[in-house]
C-alpha cells in the first residue's frame, strides 16, 4: 500500500474514539476546536490534532544510502475538553469527569494501529502538554505516537531499510 495522504491517521483516530467512547458528545479535528462556542458547548469532546513528526537519525532510519524511505514518528494529540463551569462558576468536579474519560482514551488508542499495513500501533509519547482551564472549559491533552515509512512506495528499496520488514512482514 502507498500512503497518499500524509495525515491519514487523523480520520482513523477520530473514528476509533467515536466507536470506543460513546460518552463523548463530539470527536473531531482541530478545526472544530477553534470554533468552540461558550454559549453552547459540545462537551465532553475530544479534538485530534497533528503535532508534527520526528525523523529518526541514522542511515537505516533514513532509508540507507539513497535516503528514499524514512522512518517517521508522527505525534498526535487528543485534547479532551470538558465544560467546568457549574452554577457557582468554580468548576468543582472537573477532574472527576475528565479522569475516567482520559482512561478510556488511553485504552482506546494504546496498542491500536490506525492502519496496520502502513504504521505501527499507537503508544503514548514521551511528551506532555499542560492542562489548561479557560473560559469555563478544561482542556486535557495527551500525546500519542505512531511510526511509519515515508514515502511508503519506497518500502521495497532493495533492502536498504529493515524497519518496514520487521514491523510489516511480506505476504
Amino acid at each position: 500500500m502507498v500512503i497518499t495522504d500524509y495525515l491519514f491517521c487523523e480520520p482513523l483516530i477520530v473514528e476509533r474514539l467515536r466507536e470506543q467512547i460513546p460518552d463523548l458528545v463530539e470527536v473531531t479535528n482541530a478545526g472544530r476546536l477553534a470554533a468552540i462556542d461558550t454559549d453552547n458547548p459540545f462537551c465532553p469532546s475530544v479534538y485530534v490534532i497533528y503535532m508534527g513528526d520526528v525523523i529518526s537519525p541514522g542511515p537505516t532510519a533514513t532509508g540507507g544510502v539513497q535516503a528514499q524511505a524514512q522512518s517517521v514518528t508522527q505525534l498526535w494529540a487528543t485534547v479532551l475538553t470538558v465544560y467546568i463551569a457549574d452554577g457557582r462558576g468554580i468548576g468543582q468536579g472537573v477532574n472527576t469527569e475528565a479522569g475516567p474519560l482520559m482512561s478510556k482514551i488511553i485504552e482506546a488508542l494504546s496498542g491500536w494501529a490506525p492502519d496496520n499495513k502502513l504504521c505501527k500501533p499507537l503508544s503514548r509519547a514521551a511528551m506532555s502538554l499542560p492542562v489548561d482551564y479557560e473560559g469555563g472549559y478544561g482542556y486535557f491533552p495527551m500525546v500519542f505516537q505512531t511510526q511509519l515509512i515515508f514515502p511508503s512506495g519506497a518500502q521495497s528499496n532493495a533492502g536498504k531499510s529493515n524497519f518496514y520488514k520487521t514491523s510489516h512482514p511480506q505476504r
